[in-house]
């Protein structure tokens, strides 16, 4: 089995607690404004709970229990890989359903497998703590900005060159969305009025969700800037975002 996270030592993590982070939910009608909640998941490793069953039958020793946790989990694939759905005990189903849309009556959909949970695994969660609840506004992130022309990322563009940025939920669509240089104060601070702004006009490059590539604007001046995107994209939904989402560089300088 492939690990997904770290081992966690199990005294530390069975506190029955968890964090939710709010998000605004994009097909409330009626101009009415609610929220959804994801929790941030705390995942056990196999060997947390190869840790946990050993301790549950301590007649049993670990490589055993592993030996058999790998059994049973090369069994469910291969049943499911037959055709069959696949009841996990007293915790739920996991079952083939498929997946999207076809074109025609006779279009063969993907497949995809599904859990259902039944009301004992429901009931357990029942009692868990919302240690946190918050509103986070959804973000785009620029990790790399790159002069086309020398291919650094030090910072530094040079005039009338392109520039690539790097990140995610980059992609520009929508209305009021774009690229702007936002000069910045020697504090680093953008200013506020956005009539100063300079915004990108050329077409661009690239427009994808991890990466733009434009030309920098040739009215920009020498000096030191923030790169600002803004968008409505919302990926391959086909909807745009009822708000702005916005991605802002560190601090770069027209040479």
């Amino acid at each position: 089995m492939s690990e997904n996270n770290a081992f966690i030592k199990l005294q530390e993590s069975a506190n029955g607690r968890v964090s939710v982070k709010l998000q605004k939910n994009q097909f409330a009608k009626d101009g009415t404004e609610s929220f959804y909640g994801k929790v941030e998941r705390f995942t056990y490793s196999t060997q947390n709970i190869l840790d946990a069953m050993a301790n549950a039958v301590p007649l049993v020793d670990l490589g055993t229990v592993a030996s058999v946790l790998n059994a049973y989990a090369n069994t469910v694939l291969k049943v499911l890989a037959a055709g069959n759905a696949v009841k996990f005990g007293e915790l739920g189903t996991f079952y083939i359903a498929g997946k999207g849309t076809v074109d025609s009556e006779t279009g063969k959909p993907a497949l995809t497998v599904k859990f259902t949970a039944t009301q004992t695994l429901k009931d357990a969660v029942q009692n868990v703590e919302i240690a946190s609840s918050e509103y986070v506004a959804p973000s785009g992130v620029i990790t790399t900005v790159t002069d086309v022309a020398t291919g650094k990322t030090n910072g530094t563009l040079s005039a009338n060159g392109s520039v690539l940025l790097e990140g995610s939920s980059l992609k520009v669509g929508g209305d009021d969305s774009g690229i702007w240089f936002a000069a910045v104060d020697e504090n680093g601070k953008i200013s506020s009025d956005e009539t100063f702004w300079i915004k990108v006009e050329s077409a661009l490059i690239y427009n994808l969700p991890s990466k733009l590539l434009f030309a920098i604007p040739q009215t920009l001046t020498s000096g030191k800037y923030k790169i600002v995107v803004r968008t409505r994209y919302a990926g391959k939904s086909g909807y745009e975002r009822k708000y702005l989402v916005e991605a802002i560089s560190e601090t770069v300088e027209i040479a």
